[in-house]
């Protein structure tokens, strides 16, 4: 197997683990009576504290950089908030629509990095980026109709936090860039999912919820901490290594295309022509931002942290 063929079925099979994950999140909560914060809570634990672990053993013991700079400290913290809004506007979007719907939703982030740019940093869209954007919106706008204009098959609280999902991802990309530059990568992502499922157990006591852990939902969850968490995250990681980082990215675009087949034959969800075609116009728009050849001067910015988003 050539270096390429491995490293494209790394990002492959971590963005089906991605998409499964979230099926696996709306079983959790529609049978099994789990919140959001249920879902957030002991996964972010357990991944967060085995990453700083793995940190600790690669770096010797020194994995306690971030928190003897107050630059660091806040940084960090900042990048901890992110995740939260992440995780949480992602599963809340699960529980009030579908998780098809909040995976395509979520890949928007390319667009709201973009939008960011052009705000922020006064970067000139292209003629390509604007059409992009106008791409975009015309398929989430097909997604949530279902191509009848005179209604919503979702729910409105499902669609803001979908929209809310994308551009807390997008936040999470590009807030803790410095941070990331000053004390690397590894380090500073592995504190932030430790102290994001921390921060979630102070407020959701998961050991007194009225959690039904039957055999199935045990299934589940060690699904969505193993392979939706530790496994997706290790594959991504080592997929760059074989492969250009966009050409990872857009492997990502199978998280949706997996979520919905999966969502289909283990849910019972349906999908009807038009909410398809509104995730294939999503998903293309993706693919192209994607390209750096194209965007020189925005989306290569996009590094593959960008690909941990929802999902850690």
């Amino acid at each position: 197997m050539s270096q390429f063929i491995k490293g494209m079925a790394m990002a492959g099979t971590a963005a089906c683990c991605w998409g499964a994950m979230g099926v696996a999140a709306q079983y959790l909560m529609t049978y099994c009576h789990f919140s959001p914060m249920d879902l957030v809570s002991i996964r972010m634990l357990v991944a967060g504290g085995l990453f700083v672990l793995l940190e600790a053993i690669a770096r010797k013991g020194d994995v306690f950089r971030p928190f003897f700079n107050l630059q660091n400290f806040v940084g960090l913290w900042l990048y901890t908030f992110t995740i939260i809004a992440t995780q949480l506007t992602f599963f809340i979007c699960i529980q009030y629509s579908n998780a098809p719907f909040a995976a395509v939703l979520t890949a928007t982030v390319p667009l709201w990095i973009m939008l960011w740019m052009f705000v922020y940093e006064h970067k000139k869209l292209t003629k390509i980026e604007v059409l992009c954007a106008f791409v975009a919106l015309s398929g989430v706008v097909l997604v949530v109709t279902g191509g009848d204009f005179s209604q919503f098959n979702v729910s409105m609280m499902g669609l803001v936090m979908g929209i809310l999902s994308g551009i807390a991802s997008a936040l999470y990309v590009l807030v803790p860039q410095k941070l990331i530059k000053r004390v690397g990568s590894g380090l500073a992502t592995s504190w932030a999912l430790f102290l994001t499922g921390v921060v979630i157990t102070l407020f959701s006591h998961f050991w007194n919820e009225p959690l039904d852990w039957t055999w199935m939902a045990v299934l589940a969850y060690g699904f969505i901490v193993v392979f939706g968490t530790i496994l997706s995250f290790w594959l991504f990681q080592l997929s760059v290594e074989y492969i250009p980082a966009e050409i990872a990215g857009m492997m990502e675009t199978l998280d949706p295309v997996a979520s919905t087949v999966l969502g289909v034959i283990l849910l019972g969800l349906t999908m009807n022509f038009w909410e398809v075609v509104g995730g294939a116009l999503i998903l293309m728009t993706v693919i192209v931002l994607a390209v750096p050849s194209k965007h020189p001067g925005s989306l290569q910015k996009i590094r593959a942290d960008n690909h941990l988003t929802k999902r850690t």
